[in-house]
């Protein structure tokens, strides 16, 4: 009991302690008055936007607007100290600013100078990419602008798929960085992990994120060597902030589009003490699919689409000016049927996910120099999986059915801290201490003709019953230390710390990073670290029979970068990386299709053993955007990532091979260019082109035999594992978007044309038993003749939309 009330005190005295001074607040409050000014360049007198002004020992704080002024309201009345800052410019403090009630308060005569390198704006870590942030245009990898016209804008996640080092399709929300996992990425939303941030996960792994772009203010993504502060992930991280609201602001839209219907709303109240967001979007694709089937007579079976909905609530309130308490609650739900039946044939299944994540966040300033964020957080994902099939055709006879009941909770508490001891150091620190528990019940049972390695037809029986909960506690905790050595080098030495009890991971990761100014307009970085990734508690792969979790798996990083800002507005990326991963768990793959809905039950279901894996890669990132009419993007990515193969087990006829294979996520060359042109403020239209080659499948032909009631059994003879390399897969897209003032607010609406020229990319290599004439793929002398039945992903296709904003 003593320890309980212990670690209650602990925990929940952040949250406490800033109510103690809140009814001082509440009543120095209701006098208060307004700071404004204009901020402008040293040497050019011209104005600065996107300058960061922050009135010290509070959380009242804005940024610059295109003619570099700021408006702070609502400042109660008292004296203070004024920081103003901006990446490329020295930090300047104005003091003993007298603010009265009633009164506004004019800040003059402030003038920013260049400075090379300010240790708490520099980004030491290589590979990280700043889109949709506060920062000015020139220091944004990708505009808000940009995104939101951009083709495929109405999907957060789909947006870093125009960078280098990353990979994904036309389907999927889903990406992968540098040869890695979709799951060896963090996906965070205000500094909260979401650990099923996608819809649909039947389809290619995820068809949208769970998170509307509407809500989203900025979003740092980072391929590599990224610090201390984030663990338990192999690849990358994508952390995403949502919009913060000014005093006085309101906002609400409602948008359609083939895809969902979505409505938005942010405001503020209590005097600009408070603000919140919130979002509610639902899929229209079963909708859709129903009007069209209603009005064409169609026999199209609606419960074969998938249907989803999300929403995301903010509140945020201003305590007092030093502490700022928020409320985060985000719900997801998906479901996906499909029940396709043809005389005693059928195969069916009825999917469904949810997903609830709530948190509280305080977050703390202690001093100017002092900062900390404390959160208490909860999260409960559910999957509800049913379905079989019962078939007998040429290549199919047998019978399977599943069902796979799965929770996952989770409760924790985490602390950030961050210290700038002075213009030289800078110390960053956290824990993160969470309870888990998860609850398995998983049936399946298969009855089939299989083939196996000595090439005769086998009644493949296997029936499974798994009830499991397993349970346990993960600790994180790091310190994370930034550093001038040198006028023009930083450096940032770090250490983390992970322990999960129920996979018995006792981990410590060392990160390095290292920032060279060169010059005003270069800089070069480099990183080095180990990563670990546990495997996620609801991750036990009770569909294969497995009851123990693995140990953590690790990647170590070597990643170097250069960066040039040219005086015509060019900027310039190069980085060169290279992954060695270990501790490599043996995995499940399907040989043809990796993307089924069941793969445990197919037949091509294969367990491949690991000695490791590497990737290494040199990537090229070359941008114009000056704020003139028009701008672009080019990337350029020459990369090899292989697995070391130590054995496949298959008992069914495949040409094993062992030794160094391509990985399923290798991009050998991809190119990614974008041509953005702003006619005027109501007309943007985006061109985008996309290559890439390299992705590897095993190719496969049939064979038979005469089973002893006559029939013919045709069974699959796979050739060399990940022997074969797809066609190069290129496309151009188009958007248009056109924004309209309505009597109330304004109207946005597009033409997205995919797929411009038609071009059929080969999404998956099949073959089938019989032609077009329902006959057998027969040559006279009775061998099988292939019989391509390809599957293709999007040819041209228009997709249109609008949102209306008041």
């Amino acid at each position: 009991m003593k320890t309980l009330l212990l670690f209650l005190s602990f925990t929940l005295f952040p949250f406490v302690a800033p109510f103690s001074s809140a009814i001082a607040y509440q009543v120095s409050q209701e006098a208060s008055g307004t700071i404004e000014g204009i901020i402008r360049d040293a040497d050019t007198d011209l104005p600065l936007p996107g300058v960061n002004v922050q009135l010290n020992g509070t959380f009242l704080g804005t940024s610059t607007n295109d003619e570099g002024f700021f408006r702070l309201p609502n400042v109660p009345a008292n004296t203070y100290s004024l920081s103003i800052s901006m990446i490329g410019y020295g930090r300047t403090q104005i003091d003993n600013i007298v603010v009265q009630a009633g009164q506004t308060t004019p800040i003059e005569d402030v003038h920013l100078t260049q400075e090379h390198f300010s240790l708490s704006e520099i980004t030491v870590t290589p590979g990280r990419f700043s889109i949709m942030g506060g920062q000015n245009v020139s220091r944004q990898t990708l505009t808000s602008e940009q995104i939101k016209n951009m083709t495929w804008a109405d999907d957060v996640t789909r947006a870093v798929t125009r960078l280098p080092g990353i990979s994904s399709t036309d389907f999927s929300s889903k990406f992968t960085i540098r040869g890695g996992e979709s799951d060896e990425v963090l996906i965070a939303v205000d500094g909260m992990e979401l650990y099923e941030p996608f819809h649909q996960r039947d389809f290619a792994g995820g068809l949208f994120s769970i998170v509307d772009i509407e809500t989203i203010e900025g979003i740092d993504l980072i391929t590599g060597g990224f610090s201390a502060e984030y663990g338990n992930r192999l690849s990358g991280v994508f952390n995403m902030k949502t919009k913060s609201i000014d005093a006085g602001e309101r906002n609400t839209s409602v948008g359609l589009s083939l895809t969902t219907a979505r409505f938005y709303t942010d405001g503020s109240f209590g005097n600009g003490r408070g603000s919140y967001i919130l979002s509610a979007r639902r899929g229209m694709l079963d909708l859709l699919f129903n009007v069209a089937s209603t009005l064409e007579e169609s026999t199209i079976d609606q419960s074969s689409l998938p249907q989803f909905y999300d929403a995301l609530g903010k509140l945020e309130y201003a305590i007092t000016p030093k502490h700022r308490l928020s409320l985060h609650l985000i719900q997801a739900g998906d479901r996906n049927k499909i029940d396709d039946v043809e005389g005693e044939n059928f195969d069916r299944n009825d999917n469904r996910y949810s997903n609830t994540y709530g948190w509280l966040t305080l977050n703390s300033s202690y001093s100017p120099s002092v900062h900390s964020s404390s959160y208490l957080y909860s999260g409960l994902i559910t999957h509800n999986r049913s379905g079989g099939f019962n078939k007998y055709e040429p290549s199919d006879k047998g019978f399977f059915n599943l069902t796979d009941k799965r929770d996952y909770a989770y409760i924790g508490f985490k602390q950030d801290w961050n210290w700038q001891i002075s213009n030289a150091l800078i110390i960053s620190s956290g824990f993160d201490a969470k309870q888990l528990q998860a609850d398995y019940h998983y049936t399946s049972q298969i009855e089939e003709l299989r083939i196996n390695q000595s090439e005769e037809i086998v009644d493949f029986v296997l029936n499974r019953e798994i009830s499991v909960k397993p349970s346990g506690q993960q600790l994180n905790a790091y310190v994370s230390n930034r550093f001038k050595i040198r006028p023009r080098i930083a450096l940032e030495l770090g250490l983390r710390y992970d322990r999960s009890t129920y996979s018995n991971d006792d981990v410590i990761s060392p990160r390095l990073g290292i920032a060279y100014a060169i010059s005003e307009h270069t800089i070069v970085r480099g990183a080095w670290g180990y990563y670990y990734q546990s495997q996620f508690i609801n991750n036990l792969d009770v569909n294969h029979g497995s009851l123990v979790f693995n140990p953590a798996e690790l990647a170590k990083h070597y990643v170097v970068g250069f960066e040039h800002a040219f005086l015509n507005g060019i900027e310039l990326r190069l980085e060169g990386y290279h992954k060695d991963l270990s501790n490599y768990v043996p995995s499940w793959t399907n040989l043809r299709d990796s993307q089924e809905v069941f793969p445990e039950a197919r037949n091509d279901n294969a367990r491949v053993i690991l000695n490791g894996a590497s990737a290494q890669g040199i990537e090229f990132f070359l941008k114009r955007d000056t704020g003139d009419k028009l701008s672009w993007w080019l990337s350029y990515a020459l990369a090899n990532s292989v697995d070391d193969v130590e054995d496949i087990i298959f008992d069914g006829l495949l040409t094993k091979r062992t030794g160094k294979v391509t990985r399923l996520q290798n991009q050998r060359h991809s190119v990614y260019a974008d041509l953005n042109y702003k006619l005027t403020s109501g007309w943007y239209f985006n061109l985008s082109w996309q290559f890439y080659y390299g992705w590897p499948r095993t190719d496969y032909t049939y064979d038979y035999q005469t089973l002893p009631n006559g029939d013919l059994h045709f069974y699959q003879i796979h050739k060399e594992y990940n022997g074969t390399t797809y066609p190069a897969f290129h496309r151009m897209d188009v958007r248009i978007n056109r924004k309209f003032n309505a009597r109330r607010g304004n109207i946005t609406a597009y033409l997205h044309l995919i797929n411009l020229y038609n071009r059929q990319n080969l999404k998956k290599f099949d073959l089938d038993t019989t032609n077009d004439q329902e006959e057998f793929s027969l040559d006279a002398q009775g061998n099988y003749v292939p019989f391509r039945d390809d599957k293709y992903w999007f040819g041209f296709f228009p997709a249109l939309g609008a949102s209306w904003t008041f």
